[in-house]
């Protein structure tokens, strides 16, 4: 079967060739310069999008009100100057009101319609695709309602002006391809072992660093904020308030409180560092505060970026649990735990950190089994999906019919802990943690809808979990029937539906980003992460285990009854 799963970055780069490709033949209001020198990208990042300078025109003289309103759509996509060229569009009064920055309607232009309700008035509707925040967070529109945008007209010197317009910028979907970049801001969880990603989109080349700077010093996404912590202390200012970058160098200047703490200043400049690194130009961050360039020693114990797992397949074939060999036709136990295991009769597992522990289910409920320790029964409920263990031995367990009754059990067992959810659907399919233990995703059915969802886990001091994230994040999916969803690596999900027709479909979405929605191999029935998004792995009912070739899946093993989830190891 033909695959066309790609990364979401990979497709935005392809876009951005189209386009210019397109441009070169044909004019309109924005055009791209074919002169001036070329600026060098950092060479760890090949994948990235070329960086394009987007330029507007201005009103030409006798140009009708939908002219107007459609030069004034096309020049909202260059903020240069403060959308400088889009406000010679306004009536002079109202282009010092208009609000910009408030956010941004990313629509499909093909949907895109204009209605004259007056002799004054163009009332446009626009169907979302997405929208931006004004923070740079980037959220999936799921509805699809079309949003009715009024644009009122005034003549000045007989030329026809905007003198009223919604709030913010309406931008079709290729445009913001070209102007917008996304960029991983870096937090970490509460006892910094770990990077934890939260992407945002901003535009403007030559300030994406002071938008990245200004971001950290306010803080992670609101559905983030619960489960991760920053290094920078509250009452921060970017004083002066820009980044400049000399000779590679992005110097941020900070302002505040008393630094006296030598690992808390070491961990900004790391938290900077790993934030800055996707801007093309800066080789490597100065850092000052109150006015004192910092020189401390480099960081040692630095928080992990990508946290890693064994790169075989955790598997049970039906006689033997372990890790699969390079050739698929064997299983290695795992030593104090597999034999467990296979006792309990599985019919779905998640392996912790090392490999020391794992979370079965059986037909009697949910088990955890250590290794040297006599396995335990920890949930008795009746109709328990395939439970979560995390990077903190903490396992998750929740009835499918019941997704409102999440529990979870300390790495030592003992009695389960309800937890408040936020979200509400009739059923859940899949609930998986991500590797640092900051955020959890579940695939959850709602009537005929599928939704996935990710929240953040908030927890005390000992590393047991708190609450759940009072906000989730919802994810597009590829709609259809929900089969599963599993972590791919720290930011990006798979998963994997059903269509009408009974087609698999597999959509990778880096979370904050668009999602890319694929093909999966015949009768899916399961998705597994390994150490990057190209080694991903799919379990089909016939237990072929299938893995990406060229333009199509391969199999690799047979016989295989499920996949286990692994933590780090």
């Amino acid at each position: 079967m033909r695959d066309r799963v790609r990364h979401p970055r990979t497709l935005r780069a392809a876009l951005a060739a189209v386009v210019i490709a397109l441009l070169a033949v044909t004019t309109g209001c924005v055009s791209i310069p074919t002169s001036g020198s070329v600026n060098p990208g950092l060479a760890e990042a090949p994948d990235q999008p070329v960086d394009l300078d987007v330029f507007a025109r201005g009103p030409q003289p006798g140009a009708t009100q939908q002219q107007i309103l459609d030069g004034f759509i096309d020049a909202a996509a260059s903020p240069s100057g403060n959308y400088e060229i889009a406000r010679q569009f306004l009536t002079d009064g109202f282009a010092d009101v208009w609000e910009a920055d408030t956010g941004v309607t990313i629509d499909v232009l093909a949907d895109r319609s204009f209605t004259p309700v007056s002799a004054d008035v163009i009332r446009a509707q626009a169907v979302p695709a997405a929208s931006l925040a004004p923070n740079g967070q980037y959220l999936e529109t799921l509805a699809g309602v079309p949003l009715q945008l009024e644009y009122r007209f005034e003549q000045v010197d007989e030329e026809w002006r905007i003198s009223s317009a919604p709030s913010g910028v309406l931008m079709d979907e290729t445009n913001f391809q070209l102007v917008y970049r996304d960029y991983t801001l870096a937090f970490f969880d509460p006892q910094f072992r770990f990077v934890v990603p939260d992407v945002r989109w901003f535009a403007g080349r030559d300030s994406a660093q002071t938008s990245i700077v200004r971001a950290l010093l306010a803080g992670p996404a609101e559905w983030l904020a619960p489960g991760v912590v920053s290094a920078f202390p509250e009452d921060l200012t970017l004083d002066p308030g820009t980044v400049p970058v000399s000779n590679g160098v992005a110097e941020v200047s900070l302002a505040g409180a008393a630094f006296d703490n030598l690992r808390t200043i070491q961990l900004m400049q790391y938290q900077l560092e790993q934030s800055l690194q996707s801007v093309r130009n800066v080789d490597d961050v100065q850092l000052s505060l109150n006015g004192v360039v910092q020189d401390s020693p480099e960081l040692t114990d630095r928080p992990e970026r990508s946290p890693r797992v064994d790169p075989r397949p955790a598997v049970y074939d039906g006689q033997a649990f372990g890790h699969l060999s390079a050739t698929g036709d064997e299983v290695s136990p795992i030593g104090g735990i597999s034999d467990q295991v296979v006792a309990l009769a599985p019919t779905g597992a998640a392996l912790g950190p090392d490999g020391t522990a794992a979370a079965v289910r059986s037909a009697d409920g949910v088990w955890l089994v250590r290794e040297d320790a006599e396995r335990e029964l920890l949930d008795p409920r009746a109709g328990l999906i395939v439970p979560a263990l995390d990077v903190d031995g903490i396992v998750w367990s929740v009835p499918a019919d019941a997704p409102d009754e999440l529990a979870w059990f300390a790495s030592d067992g003992g009695d389960g802990n309800q937890i408040g959810v936020p979200w509400t659907a009739s059923s859940i399919l899949t609930l998986q943690v991500s590797r640092d233990g900051t955020r959890l995703v579940a695939l959850l059915a709602e009537g005929s809808r599928t939704r996935v969802v990710a929240a953040s886990i908030q927890r005390d001091e000992a590393g047991l979990p708190i609450a759940l994230g009072p906000v989730a994040l919802e994810l597009a999916g590829s709609g259809g029937a929900p089969i599963d969803v599993a972590w791919l690596d720290p930011g990006t999900v798979g998963t994997l539906t059903q269509s009408a027709t009974g087609e698999p479909r597999l959509a990778l979405q880096e979370l904050g980003a668009p999602s890319d929605p694929g093909e999966g191999p015949a009768n899916a029935i399961q998705v597994d992460g390994a150490n990057s998004i190209r080694d991903l792995r799919v379990l089909t009912s016939d237990g072929d285990i299938a893995t990406r070739a060229g333009v199509g899946w391969q199999v690799q093993s047979r016989d295989i009854v499920f996949l286990a989830t692994q933590q780090t190891g």
